[in-house]
């Protein structure tokens, strides 16, 4: 027993089809490992639930708690307010941050007792704040500000955490500008912890790691920069200390595309031990490339099935992340393109595809509702990149709801079962002397639209168009008593269009100013 205060750290999760079911993929969410890192455990008894790993909290499963943080995706705020309420109610104070609360926070302070904006670092700030009794409702602090301090990688197997891999930081933001990106509406530049930090981190993971694991004894990181070859400087200076570590069996990053046109840092990854790259192909289609500001992949100097292959050759796989815009490209046109990449023997088949989603506070959400894009009573729980939420597409809503059944339930459906074999086998070929991350990642991602159909059958009737979907049932897990007042503030999903597809009331404070002409000169 003991009698210091219980901290709860809950990393809040709506599941892509909407059930309770758990998603153990190999990136999970570092946000409460970074929380519970800047808490004074000696003063605090402090546990961490990701509800992405552990499963979704239900009314009979909740922990007990003195405070509370919350972090979530943006898709996940309805989540966030239904656990403060649940958690307020029991008397607990609770703090939330993330996307929302970073874009929004005098709107998101409605819900919790304090809402920290932009990087995690506020939380010493509200720590000493609750102690002294002066918690103020907004923290803030800018995403480029890193404090030092160091990362309690013991933290995950006392809460029954099991990453596959280290999951680390190199780096914070990214200087990209792509619309649909929260990175730039956040103001969040490129801002490095620097090789020594980073090395320290590298080394406390395995030193916590349990002592007969795989994490252990054939460690590989996975670096989760949102963009870790921003500055060319500082990666070279990573790659050089990464080579000399002889304890990692692999590691991966998420980079831009046009890293992978860069053949001499490709070699350089491929010396240090690289085994994996994530990177943001997007689309084939030019047009999308220039409407969303993708810059850096619109280089002709290299084709970027010839960046994949040759990065292959060097003994990394590359995965990638693909989107469609269905206002500017047709059901049948998004068909032809993954016939486009299913043809392409180096091409693995996408980690993930989505609908382009206007999240709220980016230039391309606001963009979309100065031009009347978006649907009417559009719900802030509808834009998870699986939901079709604009109003004026090149297909009528059956056509989007056919081909998006297909896609994300029965991707399995997409492709020839013998040429996919063969295709596997000759790019493992290929990879024959690559790191056994590489071959283990190469495996996961070829096969997983398989796995995916697997997991997908059954459940929520769900149709891919906004304000149509099915809502999560955790909606429904509002205790019998609670006021009608507080149903409509913690439990009814919130609103970010009115009935006629303008942006909610709400959102008026926080709408960005036109930009003045430029003054003449006479």
């Amino acid at each position: 027993m003991t009698d210091r205060p219980r901290v709860l750290i809950i990393c809040a999760h709506f599941h892509g089809d909407r059930s309770f079911k758990r998603d153990l993929s190999l990136l999970q969410p570092s946000a409460g490992l970074q929380i519970g890192s800047l808490i004074d455990p000696e003063r605090y008894e402090i546990s961490i639930y990701q509800e992405m790993w552990h499963g979704s909290l239900t009314p009979d499963r909740l922990p007990s708690a003195d405070i509370v943080f919350l972090s979530g995706l943006a898709k996940d705020f309805d989540r966030q307010r239904q656990l403060s309420y649940v958690y307020r109610r029991r008397g607990a104070k609770v703090i939330a941050g993330g996307y929302f609360c970073t874009m929004f926070p005098e709107f998101a302070a409605r819900f919790f007792d304090a809402v920290c904006a932009g990087g995690v670092d506020s939380v010493v700030d509200v720590m000493a704040d609750l102690e002294a009794g002066t918690l103020k409702s907004i923290y803030r602090s800018p995403q480029t500000r890193l404090t030092d301090y160091r990362i309690r990688y013991e933290m995950l197997a006392e809460n029954d955490l099991h990453p596959a891999s280290h999951l680390v930081e190199a780096s914070r933001g990214c200087n990209f500008k792509c619309d649909f990106c929260v990175i730039p509406a956040e103001g969040a530049r490129h801002t490095k912890y620097g090789v020594e930090r980073v090395t320290q981190a590298i080394n406390d993971a395995v030193a916590a790691s349990p002592f007969w694991s795989v994490r252990r004894w054939l460690p590989t990181v996975w670096f989760i920069d949102n963009n870790f070859g921003n500055d060319l400087r500082y990666l070279r200076e990573l790659c050089a200390e990464l080579a000399k570590d002889r304890r990692l069996k692999g590691w991966g990053a998420l980079v831009t595309q046009d890293i992978l046109k860069n053949r001499k840092i490709i070699d350089l990854l491929a010396q240090s031990g690289c085994a994996v790259l994530f990177t943001g192909l997007e689309s084939l289609d030019l047009d999308f490339l220039h409407r969303h500001d993708k810059v850096q992949n619109l280089s002709k100097s290299t084709n970027f099935v010839d960046d994949i292959a040759y990065a292959q050759s060097r003994g990394i796989v590359v995965i990638y992340g693909y989107l469609f815009d269905p206002r500017i490209t047709s059901v049948e046109a998004m068909r032809a393109q993954l016939d486009t990449i299913l043809s392409h023997r180096a091409l693995l088949f996408p980690s993930f595809i989505a609908i382009v989603s206007p999240l709220v506070g980016t230039k391309l959400f606001w963009q979309a509702a100065r031009a009347g894009e978006l649907r009417p009573n559009l719900r802030l729980r509808d834009i998870d990149g699986q939901t079709v939420v604009y109003g004026d597409c090149q297909d009528t809503d059956d056509r989007l709801t056919a081909f998006l059944t297909q896609l994300f339930r029965r991707p399995d459906t997409l492709v020839n079962r013998p040429r996919h074999l063969l295709d596997f086998l000759r790019r493992a070929w290929t990879l024959r002397r690559a790191s056994p991350l590489a071959h283990v990642v190469h495996f996961q991602a070829h096969f997983r639209l398989f796995n995916l159909a697997k997991r997908r059958k059954g459940g929520l009737g769900l149709n891919y168009i906004a304000g149509e979907q099915p809502l999560d049932g955790h909606y429904d897990h509002a205790p019998p008593d609670i006021t009608p007042e507080d149903r409509a503030l913690y439990f009814d999903p919130i609103l970010v269009t009115d009935a006629a597809g303008a942006p909610a009331s709400w959102l008026e404070p926080y709408q960005p100013q036109p930009a003045r002409a430029p003054a003449m000169v006479s």
